[in-house]
């Protein structure tokens, strides 16, 4: 039985919302420190990965850089990390143009895994492109002043990693 219950669990998916931050803190984490990307890649799909099927490194930092490619195609320049903060306050915040995404149900929470894999490259390019025009054309969509991934208690496992910090040795 406790097989059956392993495989069962290792097939559920990390909710799509859950990569999209993943991915945008990867390119934020980036943007502030001088270490390679691939470290902070790690430290997100290492968790991930822990508790929920597999992501790569490979995954989010392509993911990524997909979002750090299009804010220099906009020339976002110094709003960048602005930019990724009001997107993750979003994805975590609403499923969809404001529809709230509910934190807590009857029988679980919203880090609760999935039976379906909700995420790609492509559907993170596609939400974080829309938001940021969103934005730009409604800035009432940004996250409120001091909010803070790493203090949000709606999530706390993976706000907990998100707080870790990593260093120049963590990249040898």
């Amino acid at each position: 039985m406790g097989d059956i219950r392993s495989c069962v669990e290792y097939l559920m998916f990390c909710p799509g919302w859950m990569f999209d931050v993943a991915s945008a803190r990867v390119a934020r984490e980036y943007l502030v420190a001088e270490i390679p990307m691939e470290t902070f890649g790690e430290k997100y799909a290492k968790y991930l990965s822990e508790t929920y099927s597999e992501v790569s490194v490979d995954q989010l930092t392509g993911c990524a850089m997909a979002i750090l490619e299009f804010l220099s195609e906009i020339e976002a320049g110094e709003m960048s990390v602005e930019l990724i903060d009001h997107y993750c306050h979003d994805r975590l915040h609403f499923e969809k143009v404001g529809v709230p995404r509910r934190m807590k149900s009857m029988f679980g929470n919203v880090e609760d895994a999935v039976k379906s894999r909700e995420y790609s490259q492509e559907l993170l390019q596609k939400s974080f492109r829309t938001f940021v025009f969103r934005l730009r054309n409604d800035p009432t969509n940004m996250s409120p002043p001091g909010w803070l991934l790493e203090e949000d208690v709606n999530i706390p496992k993976f706000a907990e990693v998100v707080g870790q910090e990593v260093s120049f040795l963590d990249s040898l």
